[in-house]
């Protein structure tokens, strides 16, 4: 009897691989109750993580997480958000977060609502209403039951790369040909295993955005958590991915994200849910009186003098900073912050956020005008800061 080439053999072990996988898999929406496969899955799964990794078991850490992550379960549990992949049935899961002892920024899911997520994430985001973007995205994949689907659908492609393989094998492809048929039929599994799961992400952060909004949180923020952390691995590309290993391009995630914000009428205001820039108001003494200063960060943007019997300082101050954050968060471009043809107003597209008086000039030892150039400057600096932060 001749032997069988190295290639056939090869051919022949990964067929049994994959029959043998599609032999085993648990059933998927076709069981009398698929709930309660997931929940067997996921736990047998929890098993093998927690015997690898080291889990956190202080209040003071886990608390935060459980707070906001069963406020967005029992979303989970009672509302239906259409599904784009996966399956919006819902299974009411007894949903389990835990903390990693890891200083990567992750956290992934398993079948049947079990949330793991690593330390170094929670030291990253700014918020709660970031951390409640990520417990979202994770939530949506158990709640659409994202990854029995996978498997489902990655049984189907399994079994029809075995029916081409049986076929090369009986009508006696030579050797190279099927070395040829094999890689190719592994190639297009994995590309299809992938486009799976970009799709699992895709559904995952439009199901978040309408988790968090419902759980009473803020859905700007998984879109601010998605540009820092998109912005600060271009800026240093040996940062460990993380929870971006897998998901869709930073840039369409984010496009995505804002246009289902949008979608619910809600405002883009980034500095409510981040540690971004925004103007402040501070008390300093000028002399023997007491001023009131706005601040960008560490800089000092404009000091207010008041207007005798008309406005006081601390007034004057504050109206300026609110105009200023309202426009930081209206995404405001540099060119967009001009000084008007009196050489003591600055407008933004055309509006006017702050008017010098000589009384502030005074305050400096300066004229009007040169107060309202540095200001000016100042703040086309911040917004260059701001675009920059954005860029990945």
């Amino acid at each position: 009897m001749r032997l069988l080439s190295l290639t056939r053999i090869t051919a022949l072990l990964i067929l049994s691989v994959l029959v043998l996988g599609i032999a085993n898999l648990p059933p998927v929406y076709g069981g009398e109750d698929p709930g309660k496969a997931e929940v067997k899955m996921g736990r047998e799964a929890a098993v093998d993580v927690e015997k690898e990794k080291k889990l956190i078991t202080d209040p003071a850490v886990t608390e935060r997480v459980e707070r906001i992550g069963q406020a967005i379960a029992a979303v989970a549990n009672a509302e239906v958000v259409p599904a784009t992949y996966g399956s919006s049935d819902i299974y009411k899961f007894d949903y389990k977060f835990k903390v990693i002892e890891d200083e990567s920024v992750n956290a992934f899911s398993l079948p049947g609502g079990i949330i793991y997520v690593h330390k170094g994430l929670l030291d990253y985001v700014q918020s709660d209403h970031e951390l409640a973007g990520v417990l979202a995205h994770e939530i949506a994949h158990s709640a659409h039951h994202h990854m029995t689907y996978l498997l489902k659908e990655q049984s189907k492609l399994d079994g029809q790369i075995a029916l081409v393989l049986i076929a090369g094998m009986l009508t006696k492809v030579n050797s190279r040909d099927l070395g040829h048929l094999l890689i190719g039929a592994q190639l297009v599994r994995i590309a299809r295993a992938s486009g799976y799961g970009q799709k699992a992400e895709a559904d995952a952060d439009v199901v978040a955005v309408a988790y968090i909004a419902k759980a009473g949180y803020n859905p700007v923020g998984s879109l601010t958590f998605m540009e820092r952390l998109a912005h600060d691995y271009a800026a240093s590309p040996s940062l460990d991915l993380g929870i971006m290993q897998t998901h869709p391009a930073p840039a369409d995630r984010c496009k995505c994200v804002t246009a289902q914000i949008k979608a619910l009428g809600l405002p883009i205001n980034r500095r409510a849910v981040t540690d971004s820039l925004k103007a402040v108001t501070e008390p300093t003494m000028v002399g023997d009186k007491t001023i009131v200063q706005v601040k960008l960060g560490d800089k000092v943007i404009f000091e207010a003098a008041p207007i005798e019997s008309v406005v006081s300082s601390q007034q004057r101050a504050e109206v300026v900073a609110t105009k200023i954050n309202q426009l930081l968060d209206s995404d405001p471009v540099v060119r967009e912050i001009t000084v008007g043809s009196d050489g003591r107003t600055i407008l933004a597209r055309g509006e006017p956020i702050m008017i010098v008086t000589p009384q502030d000039g005074d305050l400096l030892g300066k004229s009007a005008t040169e107060v309202a150039s540095q200001a000016a400057s100042l703040l086309r600096r911040a917004i260059w800061g701001e675009m920059v932060s954005r860029l990945y």
